[in-house]
């Protein structure tokens, strides 16, 4: 129990940081396969009294609720800092993060088994969607998230877990989400809890199980039937990530120095601030050398 427990706390803390993901520590702590098949069995059948025994006995409930718990308080001792880190220092925090991204961007073009153009091409309605959501936030967005789109996100995002190499958090960044994600679950666990934190993270909460039981059987199937366009237009939505992920942006800054802005709706900017660029420039070379660190680790 504690050695699964553990697992689950270090795959919660690799799907906080947006680049780094969960089913690639999954795979390195040899419980991917376990965990995918473990999730992939999950109905609603669970949720009746009658059932929950012989369901929970079915879906190795025991490992899945070990690994999930260790998953929660993974995320709960990190959220405090990505929250930190993204209001006070977004660009250095950008940076790192794109480094990490762009390691991934090679993890599902490599797994496309047939790289001929009538497959390579689904790479551009992931570049697409990313740039349209983008877009659509920097227009439209406010600073009210719409409960709907949390649960949207969530199912996602959790998703993203099928695939060694895919970051669930990335999901939420692009989506906008990922900013009210981390400070919810920090004022959720500061002392008084935050009600209004309590409600958003238990719609977020279904909206990860819904994606457990949906999102990650349309994946798989999507992926048995439709593998190379599927990992393409996988590979086109990471790439089109560093739309969202360029550290220079307009960041309006309260009176306490923390940015006003999502990062999201941020506007992209060009730098003049040399010695910011040389920063960025360093912190992205790390984030890049972390991720390329964390393929050898999938390897070995």
């Amino acid at each position: 129990m504690i050695l699964n427990f553990t697992k689950g706390v270090l795959i919660g803390i690799a799907n906080i940081i947006p680049g780094v993901s969960g089913g690639t520590f999954a795979l390195v702590l040899g419980i991917y396969t376990r965990l995918i098949d473990s999730l992939s069995c999950l109905s609603f059948n669970i949720l009746l009294p009658s059932k929950f025994r012989e369901e929970f006995k079915r879906i190795d409930g025991a490992f899945l609720f070990q690994v999930l718990l260790g998953g929660v308080a993974g995320i709960a001792l990190l959220a405090g800092l990505m929250d930190y880190l993204l209001k006070f220092y977004p660009e250095y925090t950008l940076s790192f993060f794109a480094g990490l991204i762009l390691v991934s961007i090679s993890i599902p073009y490599r797994m496309i088994e047939s790289k001929e153009i009538k497959n390579i091409i689904y790479m551009l309605p992931g570049l697409l969607l990313v740039a349209a959501v983008y877009r659509f936030w920097h227009i439209g967005h406010n600073s009210q998230i719409s409960l709907v789109l949390v649960f949207i996100s969530a199912a996602l995002g959790i998703s993203a877990m099928v695939l060694p190499g895919l970051s669930g958090s990335f999901v939420l960044l692009i989506m906008g989400v990922y900013e009210p994600v981390v400070g919810h679950i920090k004022d959720f666990f500061s002392l008084p809890p935050s009600l209004n934190s309590f409600k958003f993270l238990v719609v977020f909460g279904l909206g990860c199980v819904a994606g457990l039981v949906l999102f990650v059987r349309i994946m798989k199937y999507l992926l048995h039937r439709k593998r190379n366009q599927t990992l393409s237009f996988l590979t086109g939505l990471v790439a089109g990530s560093f739309i969202v992920l360029w550290p220079f942006k307009d960041y309006p800054r309260a009176i306490d120095g923390a940015i006003d802005i999502s990062i999201i709706t941020a506007e992209n900017i060009i730098p003049s601030d040399m010695r910011l660029i040389i920063f960025c420039l360093m912190l992205f070379t790390a984030g890049a050398a972390a991720g390329a660190g964390l393929k050898m680790l999938e390897k070995t």
